[in-house]
């Protein structure tokens, strides 16, 4: 089996980082910027172009919106529905940080109406409602490790071998991914991962479990469109 992971495209979130260096003011559930939405369709329109090696067989996408609006033009450009996936999310989940306590408290995410609003080839899990779909605690970073398990187990499960699975979700669930997709138990670094970067697996006999291709590859995006 083929994997494509792909981050998202550049946030409010990630701009309000950029230029404060802070989380004050941040949205629980934050939208792309204007950068974002333009990394998102240079995105669609360079993987229609057939630059990578594989043709994309199955789209999925995190329900956080940023990653719900970078997967939607992917989608449109390749003509394939866009299947929304409960467990992509970024690692913690959608939060709100309490102004008074500093308390991180768990956000329902975007409502169904919302999120088909974005794309008409987006399928929904039936659990997804006007009330939201994010049902869990705030995350912590190591129950991360056991969900990019069994993401990838799933995965697995529901397609062959001879299937290329692209996803668009997180920057910091990526290096779970990692992590698990290479075998790697403990890692105290951190790979970086752009916005819309697109990092590559390939299951292959040469190695006991699977291989990185490429890693944090931008074929789409000029200097001036990376951002973090």
């Amino acid at each position: 089996m083929r994997f494509i992971v792909i981050r998202h495209g550049q946030s409010t979130n990630n701009l309000l980082w950029e230029q404060t260096g802070s989380e004050a003011g941040r949205h629980p559930d934050t939208p792309l910027t204007d950068t974002g939405h333009l990394q998102a369709r240079r995105l669609g329109e360079t993987l229609a172009s057939g630059v990578l090696p594989w043709s994309i067989d199955v789209l999925y996408c995190s329900l956080m919106k940023r990653a719900v609006q970078t997967a939607a033009p992917v989608a449109a450009s390749l003509g394939l529905p866009l299947n929304g996936h409960l467990d992509m999310y970024e690692v913690g989940g959608p939060f709100d940080i309490d102004e008074a306590s500093g308390v991180k408290v768990p956000f329902r995410g975007a409502p169904r109406s919302e999120l088909l609003e974005v794309s008409d080839r987006l399928v929904l899990p039936d659990s997804v409602t006007e009330d939201g779909w994010y049902t869990h605690p705030v995350e912590e970073p190591e129950e991360a490790t056991q969900r990019a398990r069994a993401l990838i187990a799933s995965l697995r499960a529901a397609h062959s071998d001879d299937t290329t699975v692209a996803f668009v979700s997180h920057g910091y669930f990526s290096q779970f991914l990692f992590r698990e997709m290479l075998g790697i138990v403990d890692m105290p670094g951190w790979v970086e991962i752009h916005n819309t970067s697109i990092t590559m697996y390939e299951d292959t006999p040469l190695f006991t479990n699977t291989r990185a291709v490429r890693t944090d590859w931008m074929p789409h995006l000029t200097e001036d469109l990376v951002t973090t």
